[in-house]
């Protein structure tokens, strides 16, 4: 058991040991005494202490701080947090090959692969008069919006070549029967 805090010098204290020697460990068995006599006279007392509403409020009380202790920074190492982890651990990491890599598509396929390049071809003067009527007429539609005393006016003119551009445009659509090329022709375009 420890010494009791006393701030009286060794000599001012009653049955105290100079040197810490014989009379200290009977100083210890005195005090055990004097606790186990105290303990069994306040027997009563005590026990009502024990079974009061504040100890079992503590009790319970210290058994959560119990459980929610399980881990704290001081049980984590210092290289949790720096940079000492070994290398090539991310998905960044990946020295491997993938099907997206353009050199494994040159290994695949060889060096003379050549990616499509399809041509336009002709474009028809009809068909670019009719997308440049529906665009101009869309946009002098909007246009038309911001001059309200021209808009009457303005949106008839525009709202006509915009009618024109797109029926000219259905009507000279073809179906995708009629534009394959040949007999194994599918109609996919690149």
């Amino acid at each position: 058991m420890t010494d009791l805090n006393n701030s009286n010098a060794d000599e001012e204290r009653p049955n105290a040991a100079p040197n810490g020697g014989e009379e200290a460990s009977s100083n210890a068995d005195d005090l055990d005494a004097a606790w186990a006599e105290f303990a069994s006279s306040h027997a009563d007392d005590l026990q009502a202490v024990e079974h009061s509403r504040s100890a079992k409020r503590f009790e319970k009380h210290a058994q959560r701080r119990e459980k929610e202790a399980l881990l704290s920074i001081q049980d984590l190492d210092q290289g949790t947090f720096t940079d000492d982890t070994p290398q090539g651990r991310g998905p960044r990491d990946f020295t491997g090959s993938s099907w997206l890599d353009t050199d494994s598509v040159m290994d695949r396929y060889g060096d003379d692969f050549t990616p499509p390049n399809p041509s336009i071809g002709h474009v028809k003067i009809s068909k670019l008069v009719f997308w440049v009527l529906l665009i101009a007429g869309v946009a002098g539609i909007i246009a038309s919006a911001f001059m309200p005393a021209l808009a009457g006016i303005l949106g008839s003119i525009f709202g006509v070549c915009a009618l024109i551009g797109a029926a000219g445009l259905i009507v000279q659509h073809k179906g995708h029967t009629q534009t394959r090329r040949d007999v194994f022709d599918d109609g996919a375009r690149v």
